[in-house]
């Protein structure tokens, strides 16, 4: 696997820090907002690098990105996808968003349909308002403020499945918290997801576009990835037998639907 190339460019006077690696047709990687750049693809990049130019932005709130001053808005972190696209690609690119990071890439391929070729969102949402949602973000929140350890046990348990938790180790698990306890970047993601809304957005979706539904996600349940699926004109829909962090669970899985939906031309 060839090295990964570090850089950042500035978006609305904030710098996107992102990598490149691999050597082919382009493909952005976008992360959720639990995951960083330089961990979140560590399942995919051997496999994708060995055909594709693999570009990893990180987003405000990630470890490569600082928060700006004024409120966080996916409006924000899809100009700062696009920052980097416009920075390192040749032409369009081929685009695949996680959970808050696929929010992000579905509004950037509105934003700039001539810089997205193909689309891939998984465990991605039009919002947070159904009533579960709004629950489940107000509980989160509060144990931020209140607990940092039980947030990133909550998170936990909602980010993976229950069959994929009870196979990996203590290590393994301890490993997982670790990233997930409540930094300042990531409470400010949470509020940014309770408080947002693309629903205007989907239907100009005007790239091929494939939604990935993990079928034992907790934190986007799969109801609302078919409404996502319904909203965006002529997507295709695929389940997957995987919690939430899907490039955790299915890597192997996720790897040969990406393939297959991107290698059309």
């Amino acid at each position: 696997m060839t090295s990964a190339t570090m850089n950042s460019v500035e978006v609305a006077g904030i710098p996107v820090g992102y990598f490149v690696q691999g050597q082919g047709p382009e493909l952005v990687l976008v992360h959720g907002a639990g995951g960083h750049p330089e961990s979140s693809f560590t399942n995919l990049l051997e496999h994708l690098t060995q055909s594709r130019t693999v570009i990893v932005p990180g987003y405000s709130g990630s470890s490569f990105t600082p928060l700006p001053d004024e409120e966080l808005s996916f409006e924000l972190l899809a100009e700062q996808v696009l920052g980097v696209v416009r920075a390192t690609a040749h032409g369009p690119v081929d685009v695949v968003g996680f959970s808050t990071g696929a929010v992000a890439a579905a509004v950037a391929a509105v934003k700039e349909p001539d810089l997205v070729r193909r689309l891939v969102i998984c465990g991605g949402f039009m919002h947070y308002r159904q009533p579960r949602q709004r629950m489940f973000v107000r509980t989160w929140l509060r144990l931020a403020e209140q607990d940092a350890n039980a947030f990133a046990d909550y998170s936990m348990m909602h980010a993976l499945s229950a069959r994929y938790l009870d196979t990996i180790s203590a290590a393994e698990r301890f490993q997982i918290r670790v990233g997930l306890m409540p930094t300042k970047a990531l409470v400010a993601l949470v509020h940014l997801v309770d408080q947002m809304d693309i629903s205007e957005y989907l239907p100009d979706i005007k790239a091929p576009t494939l939604v990935v539904a993990p079928k034992e996600d907790q934190l986007v349940p799969i109801r609302y990835a078919r409404q996502l699926h319904e909203a965006i004109p002529g997507s295709e829909y695929v389940e997957i037998d995987s919690g939430h962090l899907v490039a955790v669970e299915e890597p192997a899985e996720l790897l040969r639907i990406v393939d297959e939906f991107l290698g059309q031309p």
